[in-house]
């Protein structure tokens, strides 16, 4: 492990997860609490029943929107507790990057995105898990928009790639693929020692 990160930090990330996830299996396997169905877990709910649908059907039936409805509260209470969990599991991402530094000071701006992006992919993700024609639409917006971000390192497009993911899977109600994800990804970042070439700091 390298020297500059103390041992004591990849410690606190493996037991903060672990016991995320073990309350998860406990919540999900053991307990399964009447309020489970407004976590992010189990999946996307509502879609068309592909083992019922053949041919065209079933090509339609991926377009189309679902025709699922939530009432105000249960939509709420769903993205509200998927925004609680995107931030529980992203707050040891920026824990690592800041600690880690991979031989230069950590980016303020990026430390501060770890914790904003996966809010903003969750709330995306909300708005378009059921409709393909919105996941275009955003597409084209996005592309519009032309937004242009610059990274200073390769280092700094892994962690906004991991919390994108977590992002991702928390809004498709994925929350045990997010904090595994997490975990790996964060740990893995804490053992990997940075290489010198000579000119830089590659990972």
């Amino acid at each position: 492990m390298a020297s500059k990160v103390p041992q004591s930090l990849f410690w606190k990330v493996a037991l903060y997860y672990g016991v995320l996830i073990v309350l998860l299996l406990v919540l999900v396997g053991i307990v399964q609490p009447e309020w489970l169905k407004y976590l992010p877990v189990g999946g996307l709910d509502g879609l068309p029943d592909s083992t019922e649908l053949t041919g065209e059907e079933f090509m339609l039936g991926q377009v189309m929107t679902s025709t699922q409805s939530l009432g105000f509260f249960e939509n709420a209470l769903n993205l509200f507790s998927a925004m609680i969990g995107s931030l529980i599991v992203a707050i040891p991402l920026r824990w690592v990057y800041m600690a880690k530094g991979f031989g230069k000071s950590f980016d303020p701006e990026i430390a501060d995105g770890l914790l904003a992006l996966p809010l903003v992919v969750t709330g995306i993700v909300f708005c378009i898990k059921y409709s393909l024609p919105l996941a275009f639409a955003l597409v084209g917006i996005l592309a519009g928009l032309r937004v242009k971000t610059e990274l200073n390192s390769k280092s700094d497009s892994y962690f906004t790639f991991a919390s994108i993911g977590v992002g991702l899977a928390i809004g498709a109600g994925y929350l045990a693929i997010a904090l595994v994800l997490a975990a790996f990804f964060s740990l893995t970042m804490l053992v990997v020692t940075p290489v010198s070439t000579g000119y830089r700091t590659e990972i």
